[in-house]
Order: C-alpha cells, then structure tokens, then sequence
C-alpha cells in the first residue's frame, strides 16, 4: 500500500481525527507534534528543555546504558529537525542558536553515558553540519548584527571548557567561526583566538600538541583561503611543511603547476623526517609515484612498486607488471619472488601467493603452502596435479598436528571438515587409512571417534 497516497485522499476531517486519535495513544507523538506546531516565547529554552526530558527520563542512577541512548536522544533529533525548518523559513539565526542548544547538550551527554554505537557522535556531527549550513545564510544576509551576533555565539561556544576533552569538536566549531572571516571584525577576533590557543600549546611538547598545533594552523589557512589570499595561503603552507597536512598540500600544488622537481624535493624530505612513521612514508612515497608517472620516468617507478608490492600491496604487482615486456616480466618476476623468499621473515605475505597464483606457478604456491600448512585446504586443486606427492604430505601432518591440538567436540568436528578436504584431495582409500589411524591413536576419546565415525558413514 502505498499509504502517503491514500493518506492524501482524506479529508481535513478524517486527518484531524486520525491525528487526535494517533495523540492519544502514544505520549511520544503527542510530545513530537505539539513541538512542531507551537512556538514558545522561548524557543530555545523550551527546546533545551525538551532534549533534556528524554536525557532524563532514560537515565538510570545518574548513567544511560548503550541500549538507551536512541532513545535520550529523540529530543535532540526533534530540535536539529526544527532547525532545519527554520533555514528554510528564513530564520537562519535561530538554525543557529537551535543547533548550539543541541550541542552543548549532547556533548556532556558523553560524560555520562555509554556511546558505544555513536549516537552522540551523529548527533553531533548533525549539529555541526546544522551550524555550517545556517551561517553560510546568515553570512549572505544583509543583517551585519545578526552576523556578529552569531558569529560570537558560535565562538564562545567553541571556547567553553566542555570540549576540553573533546578538541576535535571544538575544532569543527571554529571551523564554522571561519565562515564569518569575511567580516573584519570576526576575523580579528578569531585570529586572536587561534594565536591564544597556539601560545598555550607552545608550553606543551607531545603528539597530541603537534597535532591541536597541526588542526589550529589548517584553521589558519583556511582564513587565508576563504578570504581568496592564495599566494599569503601558498606561502603560509611552505612556511608549516614540517606538519604532514600541509607538505601534502605543498605537493599537491607543486604536481598541479607542473612543478615536479620540487614536488619531489618534499616528498624525499618527507620520506627522510618521518621514516619511522610507516603511514606517512608509504604516502610521500605515493606521490612520488605520481611524480615518475607524469614525467614517464619508467626505472623510478619499477623501483618503488617493487617496495610496494614486498609491502604486501596487490595493485602494484598489476602496476609493475605493465611496465615490462612479456620477457622482460620473466627475469623481473623472478627477482621478486627471490626477494620475498630472501627476507628474514619466517613467513611469505598473502600478495606472495597472490602473484603465484596469477602467474600460474605451482612452484611458489608449494612454497607458500609449505610454510604455511593451513593453506593447503584452500590451495591444494592448484598443487594436486602436479605435486600429489607432496600435497598428501603436508595434508596429513597439518590434520595430524589439529587431531593432537583438539580437546573437545567443536574441535573434532574441525577436524573431520579438513578430513573431508583431503578425501576430496587425496582419494577415499587413503582417507579411509588416515581416519581409521586416528580411531586407534585416540580411542581414549570416544567423543572424538563419534566424528569420526560419522564422516565415514
């Protein structure tokens, strides 16, 4: 049924009646309603008072249960909808003052509650995008007080001790501040602010000061950015490469204007500061990827796909393939899989046995199962052919080592799974061998010779 059409086709009447009777059976609905259609003197006061009823009323001895929290937080969404409605209604300063109540609320929720789906975190967020939606509107109004206003709003919030805890918040609200640059005076005082926190950091010296530092700076920037100062903006970012946000905008600019040498100078130097930040060195190295790629610089790639592909990264197998010949592929494939085995490292990655795969060599997929053993269940219809032998081997030690590791019936029936496979591998007559072994080795262990007895049926 499609029951917004057939909603449409009564008349105000029966609506009024089917509302009224949907009212009086359900309190939520009642409480929805009367906050969508009735305008208090204060609006804000009662919508903060709504989200706190629902906060209150799913509370149990001061604490909301995960299984709570959607609930607790009806009022919040309620007020982040009427939000919305006022944008639309024009009333983009009230969007405003809506989704601060809603902020400031759920955020202490966070001190007393268990978000461990991340509710909060949404409501959150949904706040945010409320503030960055209204006061983009308000910017392009005409009301100057009204942009002031707030605009200090918003600031005053992000500067309150509540998100002491919680920057990365406060950083999205001062992100939002960043849309009234545009106007002298809010841009004086956000400045100020920014500088304020950036003094108090230069106390502290840990992570987590270089990255509020790192978050402060990109606000800087953005200030710059949203003003249309782009050379200011240029500068500023070459003047802060040592933080990874900004050498990865200095990169990507050098890259964009062709620049490609110096897109490489940071890039090395990247490489060479963070060497023991594997994250941040495989990135630096991406991008000089990029920068081979654009100048066709064929050797430098190969070299640095060949780093990614003994990094266990399957694209650059793809990659590195399609730079050489059919018989130039031949001697470089085999340089790779020498690599891999040459390392100190008491097993082969999975792109290891990716590539054997793709190339069809059985040889290295032999290797690869026999370092790992498990593997052959999986691998053994590449092998059987080729090497019965040998996959019979390894398959009956590996369900030999499981039979003696098995204590209890879930792991016999593990067990009798892998039993089935090498059946399928190896043949019924050896199959029928190797269970009727592992009857006689255990039959101290009825349980375990149940199973097996029932695969043999």
């Amino acid at each position: 049924m499609d029951l917004q059409k057939e909603i449409s086709k009564l008349t105000k009447k029966e609506l009024v009646d089917l509302l009224m009777e949907l009212v009086d059976g359900d309190e939520d609905i009642a409480k929805k309603i009367e906050f969508k259609l009735f305008t208090p003197h204060d609006e804000v006061k009662a919508s903060k008072q709504l989200i706190r009823k629902y906060i209150n009323e799913n509370k149990r001895q001061g604490f909301i249960s995960w299984r709570n929290v959607h609930a607790a937080l009806q009022g919040a969404e309620m007020v982040i909808d009427k939000g919305r409605n006022k944008m639309v209604s024009g009333e983009e300063e009230k969007a405003v003052e809506l989704g601060i109540a809603v902020l400031s609320i759920v955020v202490d929720m966070l001190q007393y509650t268990d978000d461990s789906n991340g509710e909060i975190g949404y409501i959150v967020n949904e706040s945010i995008t409320l503030l960055q939606d209204a006061s983009s509107l308000v910017l392009l109004s005409s009301n100057h007080r009204g942009q002031e206003r707030t605009f200090n709003l918003i600031l005053k919030e992000a500067m309150h001790k509540r998100y002491d805890g919680w920057n990365d918040t406060r950083y999205e609200l001062l992100d939002v501040c960043t849309i009234y640059s545009a106007r002298t005076s809010a841009r004086k005082k956000l400045e100020e602010t920014l500088d304020k926190l950036l003094t108090q950091l230069a106390a502290v010296s840990s992570w987590s000061s270089d990255y509020d530092k790192e978050a402060i700076l990109q606000l800087q920037l953005k200030i710059l950015e949203r003003n249309g100062e782009m050379e200011q903006a240029s500068q500023f970012i070459n003047n802060h490469i040592e933080f990874s946000a900004f050498r990865k905008m200095a990169i990507e600019k050098e890259i964009e204007n062709e620049n490609y040498e110096s897109a490489l100078k940071f890039c090395e130097e990247g490489e060479e500061n963070d060497s023991k930040y594997p994250g941040l060195l495989k990135q630096w190295k991406e991008y000089r990827l990029q920068v081979y790629e654009k100048i066709e610089d064929i050797e430098k790639q190969k070299d640095i796909l060949v780093e990614f592909v003994l990094d266990n990264e399957y694209e650059a197998y793809g990659k590195l393939k399609e730079l050489y010949t059919p018989d130039e592929w031949k001697f470089a494939l085999e340089n790779i899989f020498d690599l891999f085995e040459g390392r100190s490292s008491d097993y082969l990655p999975h792109v290891y046995e990716y590539i054997a795969k793709a190339e069809n060599r059985t040889d290295k997929i032999l290797k690869y199962v026999e370092q790992a053993p498990s593997t052959v269940i999986e691998l053994y219809t590449f092998l059987v052919e080729d090497y019965p032998e040998k996959v019979e081997d390894i398959f009956m030690k590996h369900i030999l080592f499981e039979a003696e590791q098995a204590t209890e019936r879930k792991r016999y029936r593990f067990v009798c799974k892998k039993l089935l496979v090498y059946k399928e591998a190896c043949g019924e007559s050896k199959f029928n061998s190797l269970v009727q072994d592992l009857k006689d080795a255990y039959e101290r262990k009825p349980a375990f010779v149940n199973e097996l007895e029932k695969i043999e049926r």
